[in-house]
């Protein structure tokens, strides 16, 4: 079924559809019950936020519920104050329209039954509660907590906005930081290559010395950290091999002679096996550090403070 599709259906069985979280919704004495269209996992979740009244008689309930529907409810189950249902996503549209069916009459007969009671998702407690998005899920929320999370919400955004970056001390403090992760990686070689997987570090100290001197990450100082943090990888590899070279001529009795060092780790890229096992350590350190960066990426997206919509009902 297409998103398309899943949104047309769910109005004719009573329930209404917010695009930006992906998830449809239905109201039903003060219960708020939600379904998440989620195509990458192929499966739509149901989720009722709700207080119990006779704990195992709803598990029995929710228990013979997804014994009966094998052929397409994953799991069915109570935790964290709320009744969760996933229903499998096929390929024919007229069966998920049937299963989700069955999932809809379930939940109306779990709110008739008396078993369970109408809850605030924040505090958990028996209120009246109004339908937020907040960033891109839908909640459903009570006016104490609704006050509450708007306050956090203009705190943080007020202290994340009135930050001003500076773009000169965040370079100096990102070449700071690639540049103390370049001599860890150079020492560390010397016990062990790692294969270029200790450059998390260069890239790690890259970012965070941006974040401490710049004081505000943004899209842009993710590009200008990752380049800073690949040259200091590039010079600390190269470093790393001719202090290597370096320690193997000192123990055959040649002294510390840097010069022969360099000298024998350039004579040594002439060999191709060599050249290509050190492209391949290159390879792997610079995929780790991007895999830094797009976890650095991801922090700064998700921690930035999450807009909180007016009530959709």
């Amino acid at each position: 079924m297409t998103e398309g599709e899943f949104q047309e259906f769910l109005i004719t069985v009573g329930y209404r559809y917010n695009t930006k979280a992906k998830s449809a919704f239905n109201t039903f004495e003060g219960f708020r019950t939600i379904v998440e269209f989620n195509e990458k996992e192929n499966r739509y979740t149901f989720f009722l936020a709700a207080g119990v009244k006779d704990i195992a008689a709803l598990q029995n309930r929710l228990k013979q519920f997804a014994s009966k529907n094998k052929e397409f409810n994953i799991s069915a189950v109570y935790r964290d104050k709320r009744i969760r249902i996933n229903v499998k996503m096929t390929i024919d549209s007229d069966i998920d329209r049937e299963h989700l069916k069955e999932v809809t009459r379930f939940i109306s007969s779990i709110q008739k039954s008396e078993l369970i009671y109408p809850i605030c998702r924040i505090c958990s407690r028996n209120r009246k509660t109004g339908l937020y998005v907040v960033g891109r899920e839908l909640v459903p929320m009570c006016d104490n907590c609704l006050t509450r999370k708007r306050r956090q919400y203009e705190r943080r955004r007020d202290k994340f906005e009135k930050k001003k970056q500076n773009m000169p001390g965040g370079i100096a403090g990102a070449v700071f930081g690639a540049a103390a992760g370049a001599w860890v990686y150079i020492l560390l070689y010397q016990f062990f290559s790692g294969f270029g997987v200790t450059s998390a570090l260069i890239a790690f100290l890259c970012f965070a010395g941006f974040v401490v001197a710049g004081r505000r990450a943004t899209r842009k100082s993710a590009v200008i950290c990752m380049i800073i943090a690949v040259f200091a990888f590039a010079a600390a590899e190269y470093m790393a091999l001719v202090a290597s070279m370096a320690v193997l001529i000192e123990r055959e009795g040649g002294g510390i002679a840097v010069s022969e060092a360099i000298f024998a780790t350039n004579m040594s890229f002439k060999d191709q096996n060599y050249l290509m096992s050190i492209l391949i350590e290159s390879g792997i350190g610079i995929g780790v550090m991007i895999v830094v960066g797009i976890a650095y990426f991801l922090k700064r997206k998700y921690t930035r403070p999450l807009k909180i919509s007016k009530n959709i009902l």
